[in-house]
């Protein structure tokens, strides 16, 4: 445990003013041991945080306890019987992910280069390349915090209620995903060797595609879905409508609106929207808080000007 640290040293986004406390989980034990302190001193306030790195923390001080979850993806594997395996939520999915794959199990190969934990991963229902982690997902146990008390639960997968980068997780106020079972695809070698080279082709389409080289958030917005929305920019750009149905898989990318409307290379302070992939707020060394928001204000004003309509942050935002 850790006072006083400044989360912009620890968070993946390199943005975040000091804490109270800073706790370290990096396996059951130490999660264990995490409750413990919570249910001790019953905290005001309470975080739940991976790597941080689909979150933007204020710049203020965080009068609370973060506890922060990360893990080797090999030494978090708690359980593999019968194409399914069980992994502890602190693991790096895309680390995750390989570690199936050297075992023959096929279907999280799409996950390749993410850089979030199984359990960020589960409360965001991640996805890419057409996949999303609701799809292999059977249950997950679940720690929920209230009035300083624990409660332990296994969710089913209708339980965790998933949408479009949501679930049931994402909505409680204190909720930590303790451990994740997967249904995965037993594969002969020559197919386990196919979905490692997907796998790692996704990594380097990320690195080639994705301003991997500054600190981000990962997309700051979803993708426009729905026929209402997706029918309002084909009413005003037609000519996208080849690439929603054959690039974008039925949506919108937010990324290409954003580059259409030329707001590109927007900085503010030290944030800009990046020039790589125009759905990413990069941070260029000294980036806070108040200016990731004000580019966030930006891109929205201009969403609406264009098409009547905002479009939904994906980032979480604590204020």
């Amino acid at each position: 445990m850790t006072r006083d640290v400044a989360l912009s040293k620890v968070l993946y986004y390199r943005i975040g003013g000091p804490v109270r406390a800073l706790l370290e989980v990096h396996d059951a034990d130490d999660l264990r041991r995490a409750v413990d302190f919570v249910e001790r001193e019953r905290p005001s306030r309470l975080m739940v945080v991976g790597l941080g790195s689909n979150l933007l923390m204020p710049d203020g001080y965080f009068d609370g306890v973060v506890i922060r979850i990360s893990a080797n993806a090999g030494a978090s594997i708690l359980r593999v019987e019968d194409g399914q395996i069980e992994v502890f939520g602190g693991a790096i999915l895309s680390d995750f992910a390989l570690c199936a794959l050297e075992r023959g199990l096929t279907g999280l190969e799409w996950a390749g280069g993410l850089p979030g934990t199984v359990g960020a991963g589960v409360r965001g229902n991640v996805g890419a390349f057409g996949g999303e982690i609701e799809q292999r997902l059977c249950s997950a146990e679940v720690l929920t915090f209230e009035n300083g008390l624990i409660r332990t639960q296994r969710l089913s997968h209708s339980d965790l209620d998933f949408a479009y980068r949501e679930s049931w997780v994402k909505h409680q106020r204190n909720a930590i995903v303790a451990s994740a079972r997967f249904d995965l695809e037993p594969a002969s070698a020559q197919a386990a060797d196919a979905a490692k080279a997907v796998h790692q082709r996704n990594i380097d389409y990320r690195h080639a595609r994705h301003p991997m080289e500054y600190p981000n958030c990962g997309s700051v917005f979803k993708n426009l879905a729905g026929e209402e929305r997706v029918g309002r920019v084909l009413k005003v750009w037609p000519d996208t409508e080849s690439k929603v149905r054959t690039d974008w898989h039925g949506k919108v990318s937010m990324g290409y609106i954003i580059g259409r409307l030329g707001l590109a290379g927007k900085r503010v302070g030290g944030a800009e929207i990046s020039t790589k992939h125009h759905n990413f707020i990069v941070n260029l060394g000294d980036a806070r808080a108040a200016d990731v928001r004000a580019i966030i204000r930006g891109i929205q004003e201009s969403v609406w000007e264009a098409f009547g309509l905002l479009p939904d942050v994906e980032i979480e935002i604590i204020e």
